[in-house]
């Protein structure tokens, strides 16, 4: 398996379209964060979200298809929620599950790949929140331990092992995606089982077609 520690750089040395499947994997084992908070506070539309997921999975396998990505953008935008509006540690995973989906849709729309990879830095960055808040009732003081207890933590390990994973799973398609590889990324998610915060994912997180 390659270095997890250089996932990121590995990722970026894949042709375009691996990298854009890597992001819409890693979308997959986000977007419950997403769906749990809307159910939760009644705000946004994770029906929006999983469309668009599902488009970009089209997009993917499809290359001619025609998709009005900067509408979505747009429509993302609305659903997407203010920090300052809701009292709870749930926001910050929706927010980042939506930042990600835009950058999704601006790296198609600008045929940017950077965008692909901001997207598995921004989900490891969700992960990293979310042992920072778990950590408010340990005895951490230092900012390096803090640092070290996030790095070492279970949920961070598993983060790049499933990023390493997917990298070593899309290198040999050599940039070429049909329907059977774009099952196959998802089947690989159905069987992690989690989302990226370590949620069990329900039986139906991935009603798309395929």
């Amino acid at each position: 398996m390659k270095q997890k520690a250089n996932n990121f750089q590995n990722m970026r040395e894949l042709g375009f379209y691996q990298q854009a499947a890597i992001a819409a994997t890693l979308l997959e084992r986000m977007l419950p964060n997403y769906q749990l908070f809307s159910e939760v506070t009644g705000f946004g539309d994770a029906k929006l979200c999983r469309d668009i997921l599902n488009l970009v999975w089209e997009w993917l396998f499809v290359k001619k298809v025609k998709i009005n990505f900067e509408r979505l953008c747009n429509e993302l935008e609305l659903a997407t929620p203010d920090q300052s509006q809701f009292d709870m540690f749930g926001v910050y995973p929706a927010i980042d599950t939506a930042t990600a989906l835009d950058s999704m849709l601006n790296g198609i729309l600008s045929q940017d790949a950077t965008e692909f990879v901001n997207v598995a830095k921004i989900s490891q960055a969700s992960v990293a929140r979310l042992i920072e808040y778990q950590a408010e009732n340990i005895d951490i003081t230092t900012e390096a331990e803090l640092k070290k207890w996030v790095r070492d933590h279970e949920l961070m390990e598993y983060e790049m092992d499933c990023l390493a994973e997917l990298i070593e799973l899309v290198t040999p398609l050599n940039d070429g995606f049909q329907r059977e590889q774009v099952q196959m990324l998802k089947a690989w998610v159905r069987e992690q089982g989690l989302s990226n915060l370590g949620m069990e994912l329900a039986a139906d997180s991935q009603n798309a077609d395929g």
